[in-house]
């Protein structure tokens, strides 16, 4: 008797079973196919140019350095190679820039064989200051008379980046902690004319952008090929932006010897 009740009992559960396991294939409940993920598009490097190059043309205030990663600029007026521009930009005040120069017998003497110096220059509405190599005396003159276009900045990098043909996506990496998309591509020599330097004609630079993933805000650019006829074909320089539209203060100095005839 005791073994018939246990018999019963499971046949009774294996029908239960039976029932559930049924009931979960009807409903569609059985093993399925694994769901491929959703590809993440992939970001065309035309638009995010033309992202960065428009909110390039916004910025207001910005710290940068322009660096030689290989060769010099020569300026045959000062017979002198520049390897790293350093400074502050802001679009009202104006700019503070550091330039490590050296002294060299000609232009085919290289940076590293000449005496190093530093010059400090000021660019304001109110005139163009640089201190004097030798002495570090600071010295006032007209801002037309600055080397450098530096009054509208966010152009002048906005202008670079717009020029900039056949953009490729290399892929994604950080600069300084950000996470940046990597765009390579090409662009004439002219589009660095705003460099103290001749940009001589039928030249070609290759160029790379760093570009916030989310901002779309440049955060370093790269320039391998001559601009001027005295760099060499593989003159590297590099373009770098922090601290965009963060406070920056430009104070001239207080004392100075005034060449504006003023």
């Amino acid at each position: 008797m005791v073994d018939a009740l246990k018999a019963a009992k499971l046949s009774l559960s294996l029908a239960v079973l039976i029932a559930i396991v049924g009931a979960t294939l009807a409903c569609g409940g059985g093993p399925r196919a694994p769901v491929s993920p959703t590809p993440t598009p992939v970001p065309d490097p035309v638009a995010l140019l033309e992202e960065t190059a428009a909110n390039l043309r916004t910025v207001r205030s910005a710290r940068f350095q322009v660096k030689h990663e290989v060769g010099s600029m020569y300026l045959p007026a000062f017979s002198a190679r520049i390897t790293d521009i350093t400074g502050a930009w802001d679009a009202e005040a104006g700019t503070e820039l550091s330039i490590d120069a050296y002294l060299v017998s000609g232009p085919e003497a290289t940076h590293d064989s000449g005496s190093y110096v530093q010059v400090r220059a000021i660019v304001t509405p109110e005139g163009y200051f640089s201190t004097e190599p030798i002495s570090g005396l600071w010295l006032k003159q007209p801002a037309s008379e600055s080397p450098v276009s530096v009054s509208n900045l966010q152009h002048i990098v906005a202008d670079l980046v717009d020029a900039i043909e056949r953009p490729a996506l290399v892929g994604e990496e950080e600069v300084d902690g950000v996470a940046t998309y990597r765009i390579s591509g090409d662009a004439p020599a002219s589009a660095m004319d705003w460099l103290p330097i001749d940009a001589s004609d039928g030249q070609s630079l290759r160029i790379e952008v760093w570009t916030d993933t989310a901002q779309k805000m440049l955060a370093r650019l790269s320039a391998v090929g001559a601009v001027g006829e005295f760099d060499t074909p593989d003159t590297h320089r590099t373009i770098h932006l922090t601290a965009v539209d963060e406070p920056v203060t430009i104070v001239p100095p207080e004392q100075f010897i005034d060449l504006t005839g003023g």
